[in-house]
């Protein structure tokens, strides 16, 4: 096939699978399942590819599926990235195939839902593979599909999905030269792709602060020692080494509490406290400041109020970076299947992605593809990880076009 034809092809097998893909899409939107607990979508997307032709599938990451696709003709290996797990939030979009799935999360019962869209990840990447296996004989490489596991965040002590699908080998044998990351977004609409050079997401670090004190009665505060006015002590100070102690002109930088507990009667002064930080910095100057200097203040705080800290370090998720290479050679065929009015530029985030350990390892390019209810003002539209939040189902085809054209022209040019 000449190039104009391998492009036209792609645009009639992405049509000719839409009505299917939606099927595939409702399925997976009505079978939520958190990290590492995403048995029934695996086997799902494994029965998929097990119909198609030339793939080598394999488990991996737990939950995870690695399948590559063998193409017709000597040239690189570029790999996809599609996240598959859920969030435990009840939805509340009135969708006919909404999610009523319960389940355990931490030891407490919870809803589960694809509020973040990686249903519609995993439904656009079942179809970019559908698409690309009718046409392997024309494929100048090989082309190896990640399904990943626990993007969200893992559980307490286990490694995220891309970290461990790395670990693992997702990107060996065969050798990955470059890798790509799509993901849906309700600040734009189906047609619309938005994408950057250079950082996109910040990097991210979870922390635990244990504070141990002296537990007393609460009539006489002077005979214990007090975690929690430690600790509150420690919260206030935290956020003036964002204002006081990074340079925020080389990038943004946040650190936020998302819990503080201790204690269990009100007239008991208990013997411990404790909070749960992210760090996010989209410099690394920065972030290594603030790592150190949280440990040093947390430890002094304590030590002022005559108690003890204790600083544990979580998960953590470097920088996102968009190689501006790949970028480049990229962006012509974004502009091509979107049209340029159609392609957007966006600031970097302060949120975090896990595709960053990809990125780390290879050459990677991470873009977004709108997804936001045509039917609607976008201001109306329902950001990632609200319980309202729904993909407009005209964004699955069109992302798997998009797949199939960068995966292409990457292979025909990397």
């Amino acid at each position: 096939m000449n190039l104009d034809t391998v492009y036209k092809s792609i645009d009639q097998m992405a049509d000719d699978f839409k009505s299917q893909q939606i099927e595939i899409f409702r399925w997976l939107h009505q079978h939520p399942e958190l990290a590492y607990q995403e048995f029934e979508t695996s086997q799902y997307i494994r029965e998929h590819l097990e119909k198609l032709q030339g793939l080598e599938i394999s488990s991996i990451a737990k939950t995870g599926i690695k399948a590559v696709l063998q193409g017709g003709k000597p040239g690189p290996n570029i790999a996809i990235r599609a996240d598959m797990d859920a969030l435990p939030v009840k939805e509340e979009t009135g969708l006919p195939y909404a999610s009523n799935v319960k389940t355990d999360y931490d030891g407490q019962e919870t809803h589960v839902a694809h509020v973040c869209g990686h249903d519609a990840s995993t439904a656009a990447a079942l179809g970019t593979v559908t698409v690309l296996s009718q046409l392997k004989d024309e494929l100048p490489g090989n082309v190896v599909f990640l399904f990943q596991p626990a993007e969200e965040g893992a559980p307490t002590g286990t490694d995220g999905g891309a970290l461990r699908m790395v670990g693992e080998g997702a990107l060996k044998d065969p050798d990955v030269q470059a890798i790509f990351g799509f993901h849906a977004n309700n600040t734009c609409y189906p047609g619309q792709v938005m994408i950057r050079e250079g950082p996109t997401h910040a990097s991210q670090d979870s922390i635990i602060i244990r504070i141990w004190g002296e537990q007393a009665h609460g009539s006489q505060p002077w005979s214990g020692k007090d975690p929690i006015v430690a600790g509150a002590s420690l919260i206030n100070s935290l956020q003036t080494l964002i204002s006081r102690e990074v340079d925020l002109q080389k990038g943004a930088a946040v650190i936020t509490v998302g819990y503080f507990w201790s204690g269990i009667k009100v007239n008991i002064i208990p013997e411990g406290a404790e909070m749960g930080l992210t760090v996010r910095s989209l410099d690394e100057d920065n972030r290594e400041i603030l790592i150190t200097r949280i440990k040093e203040l947390a430890e002094l705080k304590a030590e002022m109020h005559g108690c003890q800290a204790e600083v544990i370090f979580g998960q953590h998720y470097p920088m996102n970076i968009n190689q501006e290479e790949l970028y480049d050679a990229m962006l012509p065929t974004v502009e091509r299947v979107a049209q340029a009015k159609n392609v957007l530029y966006y600031l970097s985030s302060t949120k975090s992605e896990d595709f960053s350990h990809f990125s780390s390892e290879v050459p990677g390019l991470y873009m977004y593809y709108g997804a936001a209810p045509q039917d609607r003002p976008l201001s109306e539209a329902k950001p990632n990880h609200h319980p309202e939040f729904m993909v407009d189902e005209k964004a699955l085809k069109f992302a798997t076009r998009l797949e199939c054209n960068l995966i292409y022209d990457a292979l025909r040019t990397i």
